[in-house]
């Protein structure tokens, strides 16, 4: 990243989305006295925490990093991660002020219309979020062509045969995927398990009882499922633009502290650029944070393409964010 003498490439990030205009990029880059308004939500730096809502997803673990929370303490400011699990509720937060950033992902951020703008791309699931079959109770079960003779067999139980995702999440939307996109797969044949959070969808599937045929996971649930045989058959690999997530401020928080919130985003790709010149701090990063091992983390680290601030960069002026909008 750049020194503080001259302006980040994060500035120009900020500048294309159009989420921070001229008049904040003089009065916080270049040594105005210039100053902006507290709304009485977030008093200047160094005062209140800055809570991001988020959820248990890989892709976001950089958040929880403790060297990426201590990046942020030497510059005065104390980010708070917090689970919302229901996306819907995370955008109310965001809107009561009872939150100053969240992350989700863009088609989310499109249908919920918070009172926000994205202020920073994380990364594009290549792989991260999949479909996955429970061999391991159903040991036929190892295509979507076995789910139909699976179906047709279930006559012999009284619980209907179910699948698993959280709902109004990535794992929602690769579940309608899957109907649209496979004559053979409908999802009115099964019993519909909608939960909030993957690790219920995961908890579910390991429950014989429960005779979950199907789970949708993101990470690192579907690396765990993996390595207990469950057979992985759609993933955002098959995708990999159509999964994409992004860091979104609340309009409060931009207006209140501008400063804040550049210096809390360069920090963040700086660490971001420092993983992608070396991926064994990424990939020990992911491992802490999932409770993974070593390789287990690499699986997880290579479905998951997260944006450099160059990359970032290029989405902005090549225009290319506006046209997944």
């Amino acid at each position: 990243m750049a020194s503080k003498s001259g302006p980040p490439p994060i500035v120009y990030i900020l500048a294309a989305l159009g989420v921070l205009g001229a008049g904040w990029y003089a009065a916080t880059r270049l040594g105005s006295n210039v100053k902006a308004p507290s709304l009485g939500f977030l008093v200047n730096r160094g005062g209140d925490e800055v809570l991001l809502l988020g959820d248990t997803f890989s892709g976001y673990s950089t958040f929880r990093n403790d060297e990426f929370q201590a990046a942020l303490d030497a510059a005065n400011i104390e980010l708070r991660y917090e689970d919302e699990f229901s996306q819907a509720e995370r955008a109310e937060r965001l809107n009561r002020g009872e939150a100053d950033l969240m992350v989700t992902t863009l088609d989310r951020f499109l249908q919920q219309k918070p009172e926000g703008k994205i202020v920073g791309l994380i990364d594009r699931t290549v792989g991260a979020d999949a479909v996955t079959l429970n061999t391991p109770q159903f040991p036929g079960l190892k295509s979507l062509n076995d789910l139909q003779t699976l179906l047709n067999n279930g006559s012999i139980s009284t619980q209907p045969l179910g699948i698993a995702y959280a709902e109004d999440t990535p794992s929602e939307y690769l579940a309608q995927v899957l109907d649209i996109r496979f004559d053979n797969f409908n999802l009115s044949d099964f019993r519909e398990v909608k939960v909030v959070e993957a690790s219920e969808a995961w908890q579910l599937v390991q429950d014989p009882s429960e005779r979950i045929a199907v789970a949708v996971l993101w990470e690192p649930f579907v690396t765990q499922a993996r390595k207990q045989g469950h057979t992985v058959v759609l993933s955002s690999q098959d995708a990999p633009n159509a999964i994409l997530d992004v860091l979104v401020a609340s309009d409060r928080y931009i207006d209140s502290n501008p400063e804040e919130l550049s210096d809390l985003l360069e920090i963040y790709y700086r660490r971001i650029d420092a993983n992608a010149r070396d991926r064994s701090g990424l990939r020990e990063q992911i491992q802490e944070d999932g409770n993974l091992s070593a390789n287990e983390a690499t699986v997880v680290m290579d479905g998951i393409d997260f944006f450099t601030s160059v990359e970032a960069n290029r989405w902005m002026n090549e225009e290319t964010l506006s046209k997944r909008v």
